[in-house]
């Protein structure tokens, strides 16, 4: 059956589902892998070490021994087989699911594969639901990777590195095991019906096309030392476990214990009238079949809230939040930024606290870390920012918290506005004429959230004073004070500096003053540098006038949103600059260096949404018009 609805188009879509440990399954809507990053099980340790295990099944499906498959790879410039294109409906939330459909020898086959993962375990777990009324015939080779999700087994790995494996009976489960000798890195599979067989194969040479084109590392091959062969009767399933480790004894009564926990996992969440899985409930399924999708795709606002909050906790995981799936570890600064939308959730306080502890744990001379490195490798703390955002955060909850809770954050805050105020070693300093923070002229760190490096270069270095951290100073000097009165303290103490918090509160006054040197005629500078203003418009500004505290009044409130939609609002996010700037770089694409140099010179950000929408609701008092300006 041929695609008819307007999906087909959107295949390079990317569906996401994660383990809340840091572990993922990621592909394309189509299940072609384009990326080293696609893969059905990346597992993840407590420190944030991905390993890339499991990446595909080669899926043939027949019927009276004459077979198709269902998966699809690219070599080089041909995609062989071409099991998508009897793909006929997809949905990838509230977890991927998709439908094929063929005929052979006027038998129409139908069936619906569904991906999911485990909760708190680096699990993923895969149905096949034979949904027509033939029996199907499979024969599975599960394609094993084996190695760090950054990297690829280049062509010939498999031929020379030394590798394990064996076939598993237990009762009624079967599976197998494959371990890479060199690295330990070691997968399981396991099913309860169907036989498996020790028939080696290496598949060679599959190309990652994204990869390609930013000039990575694009050819892989794959190990898979099984055939994995049986029957689906009509109305039955077949469930596949891939797992980083064994499952306990009884295997069986582990694997019941799996599927309970993903049904406890996703039944709660809505599914649009056409989502794949419905195949199994309605009645006419040649209708539901040739249904055009998208209009049978709407979901109600709650409905669509309920999936925003499940997107949400795919990146936490037991104490952090992952910053951005399949690159990033942990960032100080993005998990501060995202924290925002966990406090909203009155359930997630616990872990917020848990959040804002870990990270006051890690304070070095008051700064957070900016980068939390897989296993720990590469942590450092070259981020003004991180620290500001973690005040405002812990204000943003305070009252929410018990009061033991309220005076160990207090703490912690502490130590990092008065670092500020009185450690000069640091990159940048309190300047006692203004009140503002300076960075320092010359610094190679990338202080501010535009961080991109050519050659351990800045692009946008950003010296002297910005926006944004200035907006943000004068935000936790007010919150500070404030949450003083309310723990009834005269004084803020840390470990070598302390101060009254009456000088302080006099503080406040004197940086919303100075913050004026930054509004222009109908314009908000970027930064101030040598007193100068840089005539630059990005969106900085906006994140300074969305912030609780204003240091402006209403028409220069006004005056950041009209800059903001005219110069840098897309339908997708905020302009890292204004497209009127000879800086501009409308195109975000090729090698690493030539993304970088666009990173923060026009590429669009959604994250800047929030501050927009947070900076219209201070201008725009009627709510159509809000949605209008949105």
């Amino acid at each position: 059956m041929n695609l008819k609805f307007p999906e087909k188009e959107s295949f390079t879509s990317e569906w996401i589902i994660t383990n809340r440990l840091g572990g993922y399954a990621l592909g394309s809507a189509d299940l072609i892998n384009r990326r080293k990053y696609h893969g059905l099980l990346i597992s993840s340790s407590e420190s944030l070490l991905r390993i890339h295990l499991v990446s595909s099944v080669e899926e043939k499906i027949g019927v009276d021994d004459c077979f198709l498959y269902l998966d699809s790879n690219r070599y080089g410039d041909v995609t062989y087989p071409d099991g998508y294109s009897h793909m006929v409906k997809y949905r990838l939330r509230p977890y991927p699911a998709f439908l094929y459909s063929y005929s052979v020898r006027r038998k129409t086959i139908l069936i619906l594969k569904e991906i999911f993962m485990e909760a708190r375990r680096n699990i993923t777990f895969l149905r096949y639901t034979n949904v027509g009324k033939a029996a199907l015939d499979y024969h599975f080779r599960y394609k094993f990777s084996l190695r760090n999700h950054h990297h690829v087994n280049n062509p010939g790995t498999f031929d020379y590195i030394s590798k394990d494996s064996d076939t598993i009976t237990n009762g009624k489960v079967r599976g197998g095991w494959v371990r890479r000798i060199d690295t330990g890195h070691v997968a399981f599979v396991y099913a309860l019906a169907g036989e498996f067989l020790g028939e080696p194969v290496i598949y060679r040479n599959i190309l990652y096309t994204d990869e390609q084109a930013r000039g990575y590392d694009a050819l892989e091959d794959l190990y898979a030392p099984f055939l994995h062969k049986g029957t689906i009767e009509p109305e039955e399933s077949i469930e596949i476990v891939f797992s980083a480790h064994s499952l306990d004894e009884p295997i069986k009564r582990s694997m019941t214990v799996i599927g309970e926990n993903i049904r406890e996992r996703f039944e709660p969440y809505p599914q649009q009238k056409d989502h794949p899985s419905r195949v199994l409930v309605v009645k006419n399924r040649k209708e539901f079949i040739s249904s055009p999708g998208f209009q049978n795709a709407v979901l109600s606002e709650e409905e669509y809230r309920s999936l925003l909050e499940l997107l949400l906790d795919e990146f936490q995981t037991s104490r952090d939040i992952v910053a951005g799936f399949p690159w990033f570890s942990a960032w100080g600064r993005d998990t501060m930024i995202a924290l925002e939308a966990f406090i909203m959730r009155k359930e997630k306080i616990d872990f917020v606290y848990a959040v804002l502890n870990t990270y006051g744990e890690r304070i070095e001379n008051g700064l957070l870390p900016n980068i939390i490195g897989e296993d720990g490798r590469g942590t450092n703390f070259d981020t003004i920012d991180a620290s500001l955002w973690y005040i405002i955060r812990v204000y943003e909850c305070f009252m929410k918290l018990s009061n033991q809770r309220q005076k160990r954050l207090f703490d912690f805050c502490a130590e990092i506005v008065l670092n500020y105020i009185f450690n000069d070693k640091l990159p940048f300093y309190f300047d006692r004429d203004d009140f503002l923070i300076s960075i320092r002229d010359g610094i190679q760190s990338a202080l501010t959230w535009m961080d991109a490096k050519i050659g351990g270069v800045p692009v946008t270095p950003r010296y002297g004073k910005p926006i944004e951290i200035n907006g943000l100073w004068y935000n936790c000097v007010i919150a500070m004070s404030d949450m003083a009165k309310k723990l009834n303290k005269i004084r803020i103490v840390g470990t070598n500096y302390r101060m009254g918090t009456e000088e302080l509160e006099s503080y406040a006054q004197k940086i919303g003053e100075n913050m004026g040197k930054f509004l222009g005629d109908g314009v908000w500078y970027d930064i101030i540098e040598k007193d100068r203003p840089v005539e630059e418009i990005r969106p900085n500004f906006v994140i300074a006038c969305s912030l609780p505290f204003d240091f402006t009044d209403e028409k220069g409130l006004k005056i950041a949103a009209e800059v903001a939609r005219e110069k840098l609002l897309t339908p997708f996010g905020l302009r890292s600059l204004s497209p009127d700037s000879l800086l501009f770089c409308k195109d975000y694409s090729g090698n690493q260096q030539s993304r970088d140099r666009a990173y923060h010179q026009g590429t669009v950000w959604t994250w800047l949404l929030l501050p927009y929408a947070h900076l219209l609701r201070k201008v725009t008092r009627d709510r159509e018009m809000l949605k209008d300006q949105l």
